[in-house]
């Protein structure tokens, strides 16, 4: 009877409580994104939206650069050095052994990642460099060297478990030191691949597609973004979702590569400069050492006819020639005694034959 009067009480006890001991409970629900910051370091700080992101990923390890991050749309123009710029940035076309050469000219594209309060200092994750034709020549995650506090997976495409075993910076620093060297670099907004990376380099062998005139003219703004310049002069549509270095340091190199002619020539004199003070040696001179090297506008020369045809096939400075020297009596045409006056009929040919077919006597 105890028990059950007990029990009763209970009941009846219950029914009378107030909610209001369920407020801390409440609290300490809400503080549970603080408590998983300390269970997980380095994923601390990231925005609502990002999380929910990441909570719809079901696979691990590293990102993979996907083609389908390029959507084709109407091409600006049908001529062969367009078709092979926008193959070239999905990534589609295909090099022979002298094309995958690093060559003198190099595209480089940084993804970063948040670090402190908010994550709104950023710190290098993902460096891409790659050649004149767009082949990588250098692809790595970066482990940074401080706790991450948010790594923009929504636009950087870099996770956790990308950057856990991923070579430490001083040393992804050095490589990409090497590798650009002596070399023109071709970047979109490129001083701030060249902060994240804490490297320098000579302004005369910098190209930014951003300060690009022609471009910015056609973009109508003096800071277009490369996701707007790639759809305006190439027809493709990139960074649709996640951000991928390689796509975007390709974008960047066929950019330049529309351009490079009118804007090699505005820098020839700061680049003579530049070689004399520093010796440097010509890039010229570098293809004729280095036949492998086969890049450097032989497409673009050709595409906008910078060697003049004229009839017959010729070109200016070079002669045409004739591949058979008309001889008479035995000796060429231009040994013979010039002149003066008309020349003397040929004589009658005993045989009734033509006068070159008799034997010189």
């Amino acid at each position: 009877m105890s028990k059950a009067s007990a029990g009763s009480n209970w009941e009846q006890l219950k029914k009378t409580l107030t909610p209001t001991k369920k407020k801390p409970a409440s609290s300490a629900r809400d503080g549970r994104g603080t408590q998983a910051k300390k269970r997980r370091p380095g994923v601390g700080g990231l925005a609502s939206f990002t999380k929910n992101f990441e909570r719809k990923e079901t696979t691990a390890g590293p990102s993979q650069y996907n083609t389908d991050e390029v959507t084709f749309l109407a091409a600006p123009s049908e001529k062969p050095l367009m078709h092979e710029l926008r193959q070239m940035v999905a990534g589609n076309n295909v090099l022979n052994e002298s094309k995958k050469s690093i060559g003198n000219y190099l595209a480089i594209d940084c993804e970063m990642v948040g670090l402190g309060q908010g994550g709104e200092e950023s710190a290098l994750a993902r460096v891409s460099i790659v050649n004149y034709h767009g082949h990588v020549v250098l692809d790595t995650f970066v482990q940074p060297r401080e706790r991450v506090t948010d790594f923009r997976t929504w636009v950087s495409g870099v996770r956790e478990s990308d950057v856990m075993n991923a070579p430490p910076f001083d040393d992804v620093q050095k490589q990409v030191a090497g590798v650009i060297k002596d070399k023109i670099l071709i970047g979109h907004a490129v001083e701030n691949d060249l902060k994240a990376l804490l490297l320098s380099h000579p302004n005369p062998l910098l190209r930014d597609t951003q300060k690009c005139k022609q471009l910015r003219e056609h973009a109508k703004t003096k800071r277009p973004g490369l996701k707007k310049l790639t759809e305006l002069e190439l027809g493709l549509r990139i960074q649709g979702r996640s951000h991928s270095s390689v796509t975007d340091a390709r974008a960047t190199m066929a950019l330049y590569r529309l351009y490079k002619p009118e804007w090699e020539a505005s820098l020839r004199h700061v680049m003579e400069t530049y070689r004399q003070k520093t010796g440097m040696e010509p890039l010229s001179t570098k293809k004729k050492r280095k036949r492998g090297d086969a890049e450097d506008g032989d497409e673009e020369e050709k595409e906008r006819g910078k060697q003049k045809q004229f009839p017959g096939g010729g070109r200016k400075g070079i002669s045409s020639g004739l591949s058979v020297v008309v001889k008479r009596f035995g000796k060429k045409v231009e040994d013979q005694p010039k002149r003066r006056g008309p020349a003397p009929a040929p004589a009658a040919s005993s045989s009734g034959g033509n006068w070159w077919e008799e034997a010189a006597g």
